[in-house]
């Protein structure tokens, strides 16, 4: 990868720091060519033929008709996916968090005071 142009999300940007992490345990540097922080304009970017994208492999199933995907297989990077908000009492917000901790598993801080039945907001 290292001797492909490279197109990535920006500094600072969780599929960045993972660049640079695997890329430095092989002792390359990435050259990074162009930056985007939308997973389409990346993706768009390397269907024009401007570079190689950076993109998860979540990311990547989206654009298998345009792009052919080579998983980094042994770069074992962890990685958080939190769910951030303000605390308001609605049903819409009752159901997307019930929604997310179905998809994404238990490994939450449980409901909050604003996810109890009968609240209103």
């Amino acid at each position: 990868m290292a001797a492909y142009p490279v197109v990535c999300s920006p500094p600072g940007s969780g599929l960045r720091a993972v660049l640079y992490q695997a890329c430095g345990a092989r002792g390359v540097g990435p050259a990074v060519a162009l930056e985007a922080s939308a997973a389409d304009a990346v993706a768009g970017l390397a269907a024009r033929g401007l570079g190689v994208a950076v993109l998860s492999d979540s990311m990547a199933d989206a654009y298998r008709d345009r792009l052919t995907a080579h998983v980094i297989a042994d770069a074992h990077v962890p990685a958080l996916l939190a769910l951030v908000r303000r605390p308001a009492r609605n049903p819409a917000l009752r159901a997307l968090l019930t929604h997310c901790r179905r998809a994404f598993g238990a490994n939450t801080t449980g409901p909050g005071p604003d996810d109890r039945p009968g609240t209103r907001g």
